[in-house]
C-alpha cells in the first residue's frame, strides 16, 4: 500500500489528522500584516547573523509543531540539504510526483519575488490569503513558547517552516519534498521524518556558520540522515563522502551515491573498502539549445534518452540525484512510472538557473553564489552558448568567498559591478579593490543599480555576445524583474507579486 495511503496510521503513530486543522477557528489577518509579522523576527537571510544559540534550533520549533498539532507527520517527506543543487533537485523530484498523480508540497527557499514562492502545492504558490488565515494560529502557540522563557526567540525561518507544515496539512499532500535552509544538524526542516535524505553537491559556503573544511560542512549536512533510514548523495570530495559515510554508519542507514559515468573522484576510497561504490550514474547524451538529453544507469535499469528542460552538466548531476530518490521513494510506497519520470523532467522549470531572458545579444540569469557555482556556471555558460564574449553584471553577498568568486570570473570579457538591494550586499568599493588584485585583466564597470548595470552591460555587448547577471539569487531577482519589465514573457509569467 503507498504511503500516502496510510495516512490514519501516520495519526495513530505521529498525531491528528489533517480533518482536525480544518475544524480550528482563528482571526485572519491581511497579507501583508502576515508579512510584517514573518519579517519581525531575526532574519538570518538579510543580516548573516544569528543572534542566539544555534542549538535551541530544533527544541524551540519542535515545540511550536508540537503546540500546532505536529502537521508536519500528517504526510510523508524527502528531505534535501546540500550546498549546491538542492532547489534544482527538490524541483525535478516534486515534478515528477505530480505527473504521477502524487498531490505534493514543495517548500525551499529563498525566494526570487515573493514570499509566497517558498510554499507550494501541486505547483502553485500558497495564495495570499492562506497566508493571512494561519499566521495567527501560528502567532498564538509563539506567543505561549516565548510566555515560557524556556528558549530564545524564534527567527523568520523557522516562522515560514511552521506555516509551510501547516499549510501542507490543511492541503491534504500526501508528499512534501522539503529543502533545507541551513547545513541540516540543527535546521527546522530536521523535525521531518523523511522516507529520504538527500544531500546534493557540497563545497565551501556559510563557513561562518558550518565549518571550515569540507568534512565539517558535510558532517553539518549528514545531520539528516536518520536512524535506519536512507541518504542519497552526489558529493564528490573524497573528505565530505567520508564524513557522510560515518554518519550513515552510526546510524544504520543505507548510503546510495550518484556520480559521472566518466569516473569515480573517491575510487581510490571504494577499493579501501571506506565508501559504497556509485549506484547510479549519467552520461550527456547531446545539448539542444539549452535542453539536454542523457542517460542514467541504475543498480535495475537504464533509463536511456532522458530530456531536461535545464542548462549546465551539473544538472544531470541533479537529475540523477532526482531518479535515485524517486527510486528510494518507490520502494517505501510513493509510486511513480517512467512516463511521469520522462515527463517531469522534461517540464521541470527553476528560475534564475541559467535562465535566458534575451536574444542578441543572449542575456542569462543565474542565482550562482559560491566559488564552486561561479565555476559551473562560467562552463556551462561557454558550453551551452559558445559566445564571443561574456560580459558578467555581478552583485554578491558581503560573507562570501569574494576572491574565489572572482578568479573564476578572470577569464570575463567585463564585468560591470552592482549594488543589489539586500542588507548583506559588498560594498562596490570593496568588489573593484579585489577585481584589481585577483583579476586585473577584466574590463571593469560599475553602475549603482541593477537596472542601470543591465542596461549597461547590454549597451555593450554585441547581438553574438552573451550578458549574465549572477553572484546572488537576490540580484537574480532583480534581473527577472528587469527582463520582465523590457518584455521577456517567460520572466513576466513567473512573476506572481512581488514583496521585496
Amino acid at each position: 500500500m503507498p504511503w500516502y495511503g496510510v495516512l490514519s496510521l501516520l495519526t495513530e503513530c505521529y498525531g491528528p489528522s489533517v480533518d482536525q486543522y480544518e475544524q480550528k477557528e482563528h482571526e485572519t489577518v491581511n497579507y501583508q500584516e502576515a508579512l510584517a509579522y514573518i519579517y519581525g523576527f531575526t532574519d538570518y537571510e538579510r543580516s548573516g547573523k544569528y543572534t542566539r544559540d544555534r542549538n535551541e534550533n530544533l527544541t524551540r520549533t519542535a515545540r511550536l509543531l508540537e503546540l500546532l498539532g505536529d502537521p508536519h507527520h500528517a504526510y510523508s517527506n524527502t528531505l534535501i540539504a546540500g550546498t549546491k543543487g538542492k532547489g534544482s533537485t527538490a524541483a525535478m523530484v516534486e515534478s515528477v510526483l505530480r505527473e504521477a498523480g502524487v498531490k505534493t508540497g514543495l517548500y525551499t527557499q529563498p525566494d526570487l519575488h515573493t514570499f509566497r514562492e517558498r510554499i507550494r502545492v501541486n505547483g502553485a504558490l500558497i495564495p495570499e490569503v492562506e497566508v493571512g488565515n494561519l499566521i495567527p494560529e501560528i502567532k498564538r502557540e509563539v506567543e505561549r513558547v516565548q510566555a515560557d522563557h524556556e528558549y530564545g526567540p524564534f527567527i523568520t525561518y523557522e516562522i515560514g517552516t511552521a506555516l509551510a507544515f501547516l499549510y501542507f496539512a490543511h492541503s491534504h499532500v500526501q508528499h512534501a519534498v522539503v529543502e533545507v535552509g541551513l547545513g541540516g544538524r540543527l535546521d527546522a526542516t530536521n523535525l521531518t521524518h523523511p522516507l529520504v535524505s538527500v544531500i546534493t553537491s557540497i563545497s565551501y559556503d556559510h563557513m561562518s556558520v558550518l565549518g571550515n573544511t569540507l568534512k565539517q560542512i558535510a558532517t553539518e549536512k549528514a545531520g539528516i540522515i536518520k536512524e535506519n533510514g536512507l541518504v542519497v548523495t552526489s558529493a564528490s570530495a573524497p573528505e565530505a563522502l567520508l564524513a557522510i559515510a560515518a554518519k550513515a554508519s552510526e546510524r544504520q542507514a543505507r548510503m546510495v551515491r550518484v556520480g559521472s559515468a566518466a569516473g569515480d573522484t573517491a575510487q581510490t576510497e571504494v577499493e579501501a573498502g571506506s565508501l559504497p561504490s556509485l549506484s547510479y550514474r549519467y552520461q550527456l547524451n547531446e545539448r539542444i539549445g539549452s535542453r539536454q538529453c542523457f542517460t542514467v544507469w541504475t543498480p535495475e535499469r537504464e533509463y536511456a534518452n532522458l530530456e531536461l528542460a535545464l542548462a549546465g552538466e551539473h544538472q544531470l548531476e541533479n537529475a540523477t540525484v532526482a531518479v535515485a530518490t524517486l527510486e528510494m521513494l518507490r520502494e517505501k510506497g510513493i509510486d511513480w512510472d517512467e512516463a511521469a519520470l520522462r515527463k517531469g523532467l522534461a517540464s521541470v522549470h527553476w528560475p534564475a538557473r541559467i535562465e535566458v531572458v534575451g536574444r542578441q545579444p543572449t542575456i542569462v540569469v543565474d542565482g550562482a553564489h559560491n566559488t564552486d557555482s561561479i565555476q559551473k556556471l562560467v562552463r556551462a555558460l561557454h558550453v551551452t552558448f559558445d559566445p564571443r564574449r561574456l560580459i558578467f553584471v555581478l552583485s554578491t553577498s558581503k560573507d562570501k568567498d569574494l576572491v574565489g568568486i572572482i578568479k573564476e570570473l578572470a577569464q570575463a570579457d567585463a564585468v560591470v559591478l552592482t549594488s543589489m538591494n539586500n542588507p548583506r550586499v559588498t560594498p562596490l568599493e570593496d568588489l573593484r579593490a579585489l577585481f584589481a588584485e585577483h583579476a586585473p585583466r577584466v574590463e571593469l564597470l560599475s553602475a549603482p543599480t541593477s537596472e542601470a548595470a543591465l542596461d549597461m552591460a547590454v549597451g555593450l555587448a554585441a547581438p553574438e555576445d552573451l550578458v549574465c547577471a549572477t553572484g546572488s539569487i537576490y540580484l537574480a531577482g532583480e534581473a527577472l524583474r528587469w527582463a520582465a519589465a523590457r518584455g521577456d514573457q517567460l520572466a513576466a509569467s513567473e512573476i506572481e507579486g512581488v514583496d521585496h
